[in-house]
């Protein structure tokens, strides 16, 4: 990176890490602020999600990981729980988690992840604000996943329902989304009749379609993929998260370590890297599967002493992925990239 470039960078992450010269953000509250506050009382520092009126958890638990294998409900509910107890307020999980191992039909293993949650939500469901999804594009599909959605997850209402994983390709096809017939209108009913409080966009492959999707539409949410590597290709902190803070929606950060990949070249970042680089952004929570109480209780504590890193420190974090930075960018769009990668 030349000294130009440098400086450029550094200029633009101190921007978007103020949330200051991105129009329309006059009642934007300062998650910094909040995290001072909440700190001196020890507590899970908390942002607000977007225009929601919810105030999230710096830490989310994600429903996959030990939460959407099969013959793990023990180990499952025993995180949940904990999680809850140590000051998580936000699920994430999905009506198309299950983990399926080799030979196993992934179809049938669908609804894992919820029926471990819906253990946790017999009991405890006021405590958290609950999200899944529907991976299905049709009115009549998205109905069916949320029918099944309720069950499993023994509630009556699901805070936020979001169209599941909106891949590159789907650019040129968004209107099956929007059309009568839609996911868009299942997912409108559901909040008009009050089973849904709101509505929301996922994905991981590409920033353009996630963006133009709120360009079409006043989503509520959107949980996009963004870690260190971020910057190397197809960004989302460039392409996505300064149309996320204008329109002020909920932003939930996902991939933060790639799936521990981030840890596998000489061990170059750490968990407290790898998190505090998201943190920094103007995200509202981050979401990590966990395979283990003693990863949640670290993690936690990673949030729950969390201050903001400066420009410079987010650069050198940047500067650790470049070397393997294709390693942890394999949820994006592959079709794009160099032939010769």
């Amino acid at each position: 990176m030349t000294t130009k470039d440098y400086r450029t960078r550094r200029e633009f992450l101190k921007k978007l890490m103020a949330s200051t010269a991105v129009a329309g953000l006059a009642s934007y509250i300062s998650p910094f602020d909040l995290i001072a506050a909440s700190a001196k009382r020890g507590a899970m520092p908390k942002r607000p999600l977007g225009k929601t009126g919810y105030m999230v958890s710096l830490f989310s638990l994600g429903g996959q990981a030990t939460i959407e294998t099969p013959g793990k409900e023990k180990e499952s509910v025993e995180i949940i729980n904990r999680a809850i107890d140590l000051g998580v307020n936000y699920i994430d999980t999905s009506a198309y988690y299950g983990r399926a191992t080799k030979g196993e039909d992934q179809l049938k293993m669908q609804g894992t992840s919820e029926r471990y949650i819906g253990k946790v939500m017999k009991h405890r469901r006021k405590e958290v604000f609950l999200a899944t999804k529907s991976h299905d594009r049709s009115y009549d599909g998205a109905m069916r996943h949320l029918e099944k959605s309720l069950k499993n997850l023994q509630t009556d209402h699901i805070d936020l329902w979001q169209i599941h994983n909106v891949r590159a390709r789907e650019i040129d096809t968004l209107d099956k989304i929007f059309a009568d017939d839609g996911v868009l209108k299942a997912m409108q009913k559901a909040k008009d009749e009050g089973v849904v409080k709101f509505i929301g966009i996922t994905g991981h492959e590409d920033p353009v379609v996630m963006r133009t999707l709120l360009e079409r539409y006043p989503f509520d949410n959107a949980l996009v993929a963004i870690n260190a590597a971020d910057k190397h290709y197809n960004p989302f902190i460039e392409k996505f998260l300064p149309t996320a803070v204008e329109k002020n929606i909920g932003i939930v950060g996902m991939k933060i370590p790639a799936r521990d990949r981030i840890f596998s070249h000489g061990g170059i970042i750490t968990m407290k890297e790898a998190m505090e680089y998201v943190l920094t952004l103007p995200v509202s929570t981050i979401i990590v599967g966990i395979d283990k109480i003693p990863e949640l209780e670290e993690n936690i504590r990673i949030a729950k002493e969390f201050k903001p890193l400066t420009a410079d420190e987010m650069l050198a974090i940047e500067d650790k992925t470049k070397t393997y930075y294709k390693d942890l960018m394999f949820f994006k769009k592959l079709s794009d990239w160099p032939p010769e990668w």
